[in-house]
């Protein structure tokens, strides 16, 4: 029997901790710390999570860690700013720690956790499923086999519906780092796992040009006048963009998020409210030790059609593209008019089916000691934050900024 602990139980540590059972292992939650029981309580049981009869709730990790449970793995899923904090305090137990990303939001934090770890016994898995999902193992093949010959460039992008991201926790920049950490971070992984070397150099911009308004920061839909006009809501999602049944459930769903148990009920805000810091569009061009450039887009107004998420790799001798919404790869020879197309399947978990391969390979460390392939130190795990932070703080003094530990 795995016993494992859940230290911050939001959505996705949830959904993590009930893909333990996945491969048929018998596991269960027996301890979680968490500053909302009864949340963690709804979530585990939304993704029907096996929880210990005895299972042990605690409102911190001090209290835990004043007589510890016996655990063979923990799982971090606080706010992205409390990563680093509860990693470094969980480093004395020597129990396997699966840590969301970005597993910090400020260099000083991600200094502070490489020093830790450095020369830790504890294995760290970080949570970045995109480099381990099969599109992107598949685009590793192709790459290794010497199709594409030395990577020299790699353009990667991401378009896509930012609603989430403005109208729920994900708005405040203190908790989350900005979107440089929330989502550029999953693609700079996977770019920097195929394209090889290590970064060296980044300039960045970041801005917002959509989410924009003077509304009052905790204002939801169904308090505000201009609701049946605004381009964000419930008239417009329900009667332009084909969402809900009607604009009364458009309204209901605009305003609160309820789960499948009905248990929590969580409010919505406005999109174009005021003091949101985070940023609706950025981009960034890193510089690599091998000499390659690898650049990254993102923008969180695209709609329907309009998303994408892949990138191309362009070698000396052939050009990539990954296109994950639609599970496709295709390879263009340079040398000749070769064109070859591959539709892979990415299972049913999710991250494209990365999620699967996270479970595996932190169902093996506990079991063996093992470290994870996105290993913090010895699977690198810790670079694509760095060159996050780097960015985004490239983006703000408006300098290349040398991206080092």
């Amino acid at each position: 029997m795995l016993k494992i602990g859940v230290v911050g139980c939001g959505l996705q540590a949830a959904t993590i901790a009930g893909y333990m059972g996945v491969y048929n292992d018998d596991y269960e939650v027996s301890v979680v710390v968490d500053i909302d029981f009864e949340n963690a309580r709804s979530r585990m049981a939304q993704k029907q999570v096996r929880i210990a009869e005895d299972c042990r709730f605690y409102h911190t990790v001090e209290e835990f860690l004043a007589a510890p449970s016996q655990l063979n793995g923990i799982i971090i899923g606080t706010y992205c700013a409390d990563h680093t904090e509860m990693a470094c305090k969980l480093e004395v137990l020597g129990v396997p720690l699966y840590v969301e990303k970005p597993v910090a939001i400020t260099v000083e934090q991600l200094r502070k956790l490489y020093k830790t770890f450095k020369n830790s016994k504890t294995p760290v898995e970080v949570s970045l499923p995109m480099r381990l999902c099969p599109l992107t193992q598949r685009a590793k093949v192709i790459i290794d086999s010497g199709l594409l010959g030395p990577v020299h460039q790699v353009i990667g992008y991401e378009d896509t519906p930012g609603e989430i991201y403005f109208s729920t926790w994900f708005r405040d920049a203190e908790k989350t780092g900005g979107m440089f950490m929330q989502k550029a971070v999953h693609d700079i992984d996977y770019m920097f796992y195929l394209a090889g070397g290590n970064p060296v150099q980044v300039c960045g911009m970041r801005t917002k040009h959509y989410y924009v308004g003077d509304k009052p920061y905790d204002l939801t839909c169904d308090q505000c006048p201009d609701a049946m006009t605004c381009p964000e809501g419930p008239c417009a999602a329900f009667r332009e963009r084909g969402h809900w049944n009607s604009v009364p459930e458009a309204l209901e769903k605009l305003s609160y998020t309820v789960t499948p148990d009905g248990l929590i009920r969580k409010k919505r805000y406005c999109v174009y409210s005021k003091d949101i810091a985070i940023e609706d569009m950025g981009e960034c061009i890193i510089k690599m030790d091998t000499g390659a450039h690898v650049a990254h887009s993102q923008n969180f107004i695209a709609q329907n059609h309009a998303c994408r998420r892949g990138a191309r790799f362009c070698g000396s001798l052939g050009t990539l593209e990954i296109d994950f919404n639609n599970s496709e790869l295709d390879f263009y020879s340079h040398r000749n008019r070769t064109q070859e197309h591959y539709v892979v399947d990415q299972g049913k978990l999710s991250h494209y089916g990365g999620d699967r391969e996270l479970v595996a390979d932190f169902l093996r460390v506990m079991k063996t000691g093992e470290r994870p392939r996105t290993d913090l130190i010895y699977g690198n795990g810790i670079m694509s934050t760095m060159a996050c932070l780097c960015a985004r703080d490239s983006a703000d003094s408006c300098k290349y900024i040398d991206i080092e530990l």
